[in-house]
């Protein structure tokens, strides 16, 4: 696993981002993260644009930092890189002093809300 400080660029769902990594040394890199255990309702579901606009709101509420929160990228177990899942990062996302859980604010949000899962979802 790899932890990188990150901000957002922009959020494409309830359960994907474009974040913009700080990889040190002034080099910085954009990826699409898809948050790890997280099966939001897609945009043409019951919830789906509740969704996106909850995970908007959730960077809405960190510091004002420029690198609010950190991106941990998850290990495949039988390879030695990073896991994706189409072209996208499977990541956990919290908050920089690490309080708060985007992966597992969203997870609670669906289930509070009673909407559907998304693909992969149970």
């Amino acid at each position: 696993m790899w932890d990188r400080r990150a901000r957002l660029d922009r959020v494409i769902d309830g359960d994907t981002i474009v974040v913009e990594l700080d990889q040190g040394f002034g080099d910085e890199k954009h990826i699409e993260v898809r948050l790890f255990g997280v099966y939001a309702p897609e945009h043409d579901q019951p919830g789906g644009p509740e969704t996106t606009a909850f995970v908007t709101a959730w960077f809405q509420t960190l510091p004002d930092l420029p690198w609010p929160f950190v991106v941990t990228t998850m290990r495949m177990k039988t390879v030695d890189r990073e896991q994706t899942t189409f072209t996208r990062y499977v990541a956990l996302v919290a908050s920089l002093d690490g309080s708060r859980s985007l992966n597992a604010d969203v997870t609670a949000f669906v289930e509070a809300q009673g909407y559907p899962r998304g693909i992969g979802g149970a």
